[in-house]
């Protein structure tokens, strides 16, 4: 490989890959951007970079290899393509067919959010670039096996594709060995940036991490061919600066590119605006004009508003969450601050003031600018703070979302997402020391590029440097508060490992990586001639490619779609329940009123928000919540969704919060279906819990018992666990409970390290299959001042009796098994009114309906429910099951009763038939 950085040098010749070259006069080159000459003639076709495309076409060829081959079967099945378990690809994917089918993007869709609907922040450059090239490769009449097929692998290409600009990134900062490293390391680097780019995780991310990349990359290479730039010599002849124009242009086009992608991709502005601050500072300081940065960044803004503006829909106003006035609006700012900078530069010079004057006045250029604009156009720069929220760890619900986590609220998310070593910890054991792994990680390796970068730039700031100090630095920020954004920083990652390896070869003497090829028909000189450079290739590949790429592979054999009880629970949802009405690729619009009105037909499915888009894009039915964190609600906000109705602890505070959902509609269409799962049951109930504010601990209880002047662990599911609808459906059928085995614990409070206050147990846990005996513990636990409580040590087996429900019936259940009593890992239920049973008998007079359920997976299981008749002898019951099959128009469900109820009135024994149509009409029957 040639060591020469970019372009012939001074005299403005084009490179091979036709990059106008310009170099300043007054910046000498720096150890990393010194050219080695070529020591012979066998050298020569080197230098016109047949090698190192040949090695940028390898090397995205072993990237799209790691993110398609491993996982291909997984995502090409016998029932079809199957995409993302990160469900954001599903529907994705649902819009990009729409494309296909009507030609047009949609932008609010009423088949999410029930009953609500939802406008759409999904920027359009994905759906239209799959369906783009799915027409093309469909001869104009794509099938959608194809278009998912495009979509499937889209990913992956776009994936491999970052190999070429961070090339061109890395050769802009240090050459072009710092280039080819950067580019074979971001081939195979593990982690969100590799996790985002595979075969089915049909995401926007894969496009933001490539339209952004390329972007900065010609920024750069506008920098760096138009240091000489000004103003008054575009005024004289402007073609002379053909190539930063043209460079300055094809940034802004992939900056506007890369807000299609993604809505608030106005992140980028701030970016580029955040380098030219501080490098028209640096400029002034000097004396140096900084007339080309307010040229090239204004350029860059305007352009990019022209892919924007088809997609801004003027009446959002300035919501930054969707494409309104705000994205135009941020990039015509952005351009007016950057001329400012460079006009205010002018002007005190012109002024012969000191230079120590600028950086105060452009930051109160800064301040008062902003001030304007928050007083003229507060739509705008509200939403405009509201965006920097993306720099902040979340809290509450949201911080339930794994990808918003920080990153290092696990630090093994560094370790296999930035690898340094992990191909050597498996052998010598260095897992139980982390610190070790953690300081040879490429993520460490960036943190001190980073240091030494900007030490080299504290007397001599070159604009290249700045920039990509700027970049990442806030890409850092953000990855540290959301680990989603790793997908960005794993970027910079790339380019500063391969410089710190680049200036630490320099270091050890290697100045050149060249290959001397002239000793070809001598084997052992080639060796000899060669040996330093290949002792730093294996350097490299030890350190670095190999474990990226082996955790790479690891992520990828296993990158595969949801649950598949999920998606037959889905499909069986579309197969056997009433038509809501609408179909999914219909051609909806925004409502002028701003809400939209269903039919009457209508109805919502509910269940936890993770879960939504494959009620919708799978089962064709409306879900109330959905990944878009919509629908959730919470208990002590008070405010309807799946969180209050899934942590309600009666049926009736469960059937409030879905008649809330919508006032003027009934509660059983308000919600029609609930699914629940295992996961909502369990690993995912704290989530629910938080997204109400209400904390973990009061569901599952953490306790310490001394053993042995020693403290062991105590753990617990409590009583307002088992009430819940989660548990109540998914572990108990929703049938009534009489109280099984459970503990009594007597408990207090005692101080320990740090002043922290934990419950520690009194006596021995009290175990027993008698609920009255347990209460019993309990009461003269209290009476001696110690706290007490009745849980149990499985979320299956409820220590507390719990009443029948009475409005909801399973109708269909997985396939997959998940516990010892054949529980399956989904489970749907019906909203109906229910059968309502009437009778009278004696006061007190215990009444009970029992009847036998056979689920589709022939799993039985005894329905019953009890009651006692009233003061004025009156009973009654409230049967959710029909003795009958289904009716047309109805649920066809494959869970059906086995013969008639049993009731039983005191000691007299009834048979009792319950039509289907009686349980949906919530009719009377009378005893």
């Amino acid at each position: 490989m040639s060591k020469r950085s970019v372009g012939k040098g001074d005299d403005g010749k084009k490179t091979a890959a036709g990059v106008q070259e310009a170099k300043p006069q007054d910046l000498p080159p720096t150890p990393l951007e010194k050219k080695a000459k070529s020591k012979s003639a066998a050298c020569l076709w080197q230098n016109n970079d047949i090698l190192i495309y040949a090695g940028l076409i390898v090397a995205a060829a072993v990237s799209l290899f790691l993110r398609t081959y491993y996982n291909w079967k997984l995502v090409f099945t016998d029932n079809g393509v199957v995409f993302s378990s990160e469900t954001d690809a599903w529907y994705h994917m649902m819009l990009a067919r729409g494309v296909v089918i009507n030609h047009q993007r949609l932008w609010f869709d009423p088949m999410t959010n029930f009953p609500n609907g939802t406008t759409l922040h999904f920027g359009p450059f994905h759906s239209w670039a799959i369906a783009l090239v799915s027409e093309i490769l469909g001869l104009g009449n794509p099938s959608m096996h194809l278009v998912d097929t495009v979509g499937a692998i889209m990913p992956a290409v776009l994936g491999a594709l970052l190999v070429f600009p961070i090339y061109f990134i890395g050769r802009e900062l240090a050459g072009k060995n710092c280039g080819l490293i950067s580019a074979l390391i971001i081939a195979v680097i593990p982690g969100q940036v590799f996790s985002r780019t595979t075969l089915g995780f049909t995401d926007h991310h894969a496009a933001e991490i490539l339209l952004s990349t390329i972007a900065m990359m010609f920024l750069l290479m506008a920098l760096r061919s138009g240091r000489r730039m000004t103003f008054d010599s575009l005024k004289d002849d402007w073609s002379k600066f053909k190539s930063p124009l043209i460079f300055s242009a094809l940034s802004g086009l992939f900056l506007g590119l890369y807000i299609d992608a993604w809505s608030s991709g106005f992140l980028f502005v701030g970016v580029i605006l955040f380098f030219v601050f501080w490098q028209s500072i640096f400029d002034h300081m000097k004396g140096k004009s900084i007339d080309y940065l307010g040229i090239i960044a204004a350029i860059a803004f305007i352009v990019a508003i022209i892919p924007i503006l088809p997609f801004v829909k003027p009446y959002y106003g300035f919501n930054h969450y969707y494409y309104s006035l705000f994205q135009p609006t941020s990039l015509l700012i952005g351009a007016a601050a950057a001329l400012v900078f460079a006009l205010l530069s002018r002007y005190l010079n012109q002024k012969g003031l000191k230079r120590y004057y600028y950086p105060g006045s452009i930051a109160a250029a800064t301040l008062i600018g902003t001030g304007i604009l928050y007083i003229a156009i507060p739509q705008f720069t509200r939403p405009l703070l509201a965006g920097l929220s993306i720099f902040q760890q979340k809290t509450g619900g949201a911080a339930t979302i794994g990808e918003a986590s920080p990153l290092f609220a696990n630090v093994n998310n560094v370790l296999t997402w930035f690898p340094g070593i992990g191909w050597i910890e498996g052998i010598f054991s260095f897992h139980t020391n982390s610190m070790i792994a953690l300081f040879l990680s490429t993520f460490t390796f960036a943190l001190v590029a980073l240091l030494l970068l900007a030490f080299r730039n504290i007397w001599r700031q070159r604009p290249v440097d700045i920039a990509i100090l700027s970049w990442s630095l806030i890409m850092l920020v953000m990855i540290l508060a959301q680990n989603r954004f790793g997908y960005y920083y794993g970027v910079n990652v790339a380019v500063l490992t391969a410089f710190l390896v680049v200036y630490i070869l320099q270091k050890l003497g290697i100045e050149d990586m060249d290959l001397d090829i002239g000793n070809l028909k001598d084997p052992s000189r080639l060796v000899r001639s060669n040996l330093k450079t290949i002792a730093a290739a294996i350097f490299i590949f030890a350190l670095i490619i190999l474990p990226s790429m082996s955790w790479s592979t690891v992520y990828a054999r296993g990158a595969s779609g949801p649950e598949s009880d999920w998606l037959t629970s889905t499909t069986w949802l579309k197969d056997n329940t009433p038509s809501p009405g609408m179909e999914l690729y219909e051609k909806y619009q925004y409502p002028a009123s701003g809400k939209y009105e269903y039919n009457d037909s209508a109805y919502g499915i509910m269940s936890w928000w993770d879960y939504g888009h494959l009620i919708e894009v799978v089962g064709h039915r409306i879900p109330n919540a959905n990944p878009f964190q919509q629908g959730i609600g919470s208990v002590t906000q008070n405010t309807p969704g799946s969180s209050p109705f899934f942590l309600a602890e009666n049926e009736s505070q469960a059937e409030k919060v879905l008649a809330e959902l919508d006032q003027n509609r009934s509660k059983y269409m308000n919600t029609k279906y609930v699914m629940v799962d295992q996961q909502m049951a369990t690993g995912k109930f704290h989530a629910m819990a938080a997204w109400s504010g209400i904390s973990n601990s009061n569901y599952v209880g953490g306790f310490l018992q001394e053993q042995g002047g020693e403290y062991g662990q105590f753990q617990i599911w409590r009583e307002p666990y088992f009430k819940s609808m989660t548990a109540r459906m998914f572990f108990f059928d929703g049938s009534e409970m009489a109280g099984n085995q459970g503990i009594g614990l007597s408990y207090k409070g005692v101080e320990m390290e740090e002043g922290v206050i934990v419950p520690v147990l009194t006596e021995a846990p009290k175990i027993s299959s008698n609920f009255t005996e347990l209460e019993e513990f309990v009461r003269t636990s209290k009476e001696k001042g110690y706290m007490a409580e009745i849980g149990s040590t499985s979320p299956a087996v409820s220590p507390v009796p719990l009443e029948a429900l009475q409005h909801f019936r399973l109708v269909h259940e997985s396939e997959t098994p998940v516990t010892s009593s054949g529980q399956k890992w989904v489970k749907i239920f019906e909203n109906v009114p229910g059968a309502v049973v009437k009778g009278s008998a004696p006061a007190g007079t215990p009444v009970m309906a029992s009847i036998d359920i056979q689920t589709n997976q022939n799993r039985m299981f005894e329905y019953r429910q009890s009651n006692v008749s009233n003061s004025d002898g009156q009973f009654v019951l409230v049967l959710p099951y029909s003795t009958e099959g289904p009716i047309s128009g109805g649920t066809q469900f494959d869970t059906k009763a086995v013969g008639n109820y049993t009731l039983y009135v005191g000691d007299v024994v009834y048979g009792l038939r319950v039509p289907e149509e009686y349980v949906l009409a919530g009719a009377s029957i009378n005893i």
